[in-house]
């Protein structure tokens, strides 16, 4: 999927929430707790939503579904063995975000993982910028012969996603409970997100990574080949034949 539903939470309102419990903060005057307004199931369909609008639409000029592309590479410096939120070290953990998708790999074996916690310059608390904390990991990497990847859909394709699904998520919820069928702000986020669209469409925003169908961003020469100014221009006793 383009986006996860963390990048969905970021957007929606305070007011919606996605799980499938309780939240467990009772109004006064009110013994029932309130609940969340998307379940988790219904979250995933609005992103698969919100793929099929974005496939749909860059379809005529890049290779669809979007690949994910490596954005950052460093070694691992110490020898890393499987658990669960692993410490890895590295040269500068600065790159790195909580909730990143990152690729383990050397010769012999490779796998994705999650960011488990804010790294060096994205910690609410002090944190040490030699390491970052993986949710989980497999097999064992040996230092020096081992590389950690950040790797994710191009830009701004999560954001676009996110919007996307959010808007068809609170127009639903929206129309549950009011009269008009849709909301401003599914609105506006759809509007936010068909201007990012557009951005691609005509080329200010290259997807980086991916393949292209169309001729957009094909070398003008290769499909019109420079001609000379005296082509069709008439000499002498031609001007009159």
């Amino acid at each position: 999927m383009y986006c996860t539903i963390e990048n969905m939470k970021m957007i929606l309102p305070a007011t919606i929430t996605i799980g499938d419990t309780s939240i467990g903060t009772p109004s006064p005057g009110n013994s029932v707790s309130k609940r969340s307004k998307l379940t988790y199931a219904d979250a995933i369909q609005y992103i698969r939503f919100a793929q099929q609008e974005i496939d749909s639409r860059l379809r005529p000029y890049y290779v669809m579904p979007l690949r994910r592309i490596k954005t950052f590479e460093t070694e691992i410096i110490e020898n890393v063995s499987p658990g669960s939120n692993v410490k890895i070290r590295v040269w500068d953990s600065s790159n790195f975000a909580k909730e990143d998708v990152v690729r383990l790999q050397n010769r012999d074996s490779m796998e994705l993982s999650t960011v488990w916690e804010e790294t060096a310059l994205g910690a609410y608390v002090p944190a040490d910028p030699r390491y970052v904390t993986i949710s989980s990991v497999q097999y064992s990497y040996p230092a020096d012969e081992s590389k950690i990847s950040i790797v994710k859909f191009p830009d701004p394709i999560s954001i676009i996603c996110a919007r996307f699904a959010v808007s068809y998520a609170f127009d639903q919820l929206f129309h549950a409970e009011h009269e008009p069928d849709i909301s401003d702000y599914g609105v506006e986020q759809r509007k936010l997100a068909l201007n990012s669209m557009d951005s691609i469409l005509s080329g200010t925003v290259l997807l980086l990574g991916q393949d292209h169908t169309g001729r957009r961003f094909v070398r003008g020469s290769v499909m019109d080949a420079f001609d000379s100014p005296t082509k069709d221009f008439q000499f002498g006793r031609e001007k009159g034949a």
